[in-house]
């Protein structure tokens, strides 16, 4: 930690995962408490490798009891009311992010208890909140229709016989959905 830099005051930890994803996409984030909704935007989209094109919404529940949440709200206030941790009040309401409501990219958020930080590498990158410590699989890619379609752009793109085989192989040919870079995921979060 450099000189004048203090860590973040009761930092959140979240795991996201992009729901009925297959592989499973998720990132394992840690926040600042004092983030709003409209910031923790930018650092999912950061986390998972989105880019910012497509409309987005947060809320509470599913269905007829979901009730979506205002963007200057705090992460810490949608989590806790009086006596609860995050953990205790996520156990009992869901938070979901919805990203490109035409194709539905929903993610569920899930507060978890902080993990240790023990190297003097990680304590860095705790006081430079947010930063991503773990993750699995590709984001993927803008445009490819929700989780329905991503699944038929997969097939589509290991089916040489496919008719748009050739399209896609020059657009998304080194396209590799089990890859996931903890490093590209932080350096995004950086800027």
């Amino acid at each position: 930690m450099t000189q004048g830099q203090m860590p973040a005051p009761n930092p959140i930890q979240l795991k996201i995962t992009l729901v009925d994803s297959e592989p499973e996409v998720w990132r394992q984030v840690v926040v600042p408490a004092a983030v709003t909704l409209a910031d923790l935007h930018g650092i999912i989209q950061d986390a998972m490798g989105w880019q910012r094109l497509h409309d987005h919404s947060f809320q509470i529940g599913l269905g007829n009891k979901r009730s979506l949440l205002a963007e200057e709200k705090l992460l810490s206030a949608v989590l806790t009311k009086a006596g609860d941790s995050p953990e205790e009040r996520l156990r009992q309401r869901s938070l979901y992010y919805n990203y490109d409501a035409e194709n539905g990219w929903q993610h569920r958020l899930v507060a978890e208890p902080l993990t240790a930080m023990e190297t003097a590498d990680e304590k860095v990158a705790a006081a430079r909140l947010p930063v991503c410590l773990a993750g699995e699989a590709a984001c993927p890619p803008e445009g490819s229709g929700g989780i329905w379609g991503y699944d038929q752009f997969m097939a589509q793109l290991e089916d040489v016989e496919d008719p748009d085989y050739i399209t896609l192989l020059d657009q998304y040919g080194d396209f590799d959905p089990n890859a996931f870079d903890l490093a590209a995921a932080n350096a995004r979060l950086l800027r």
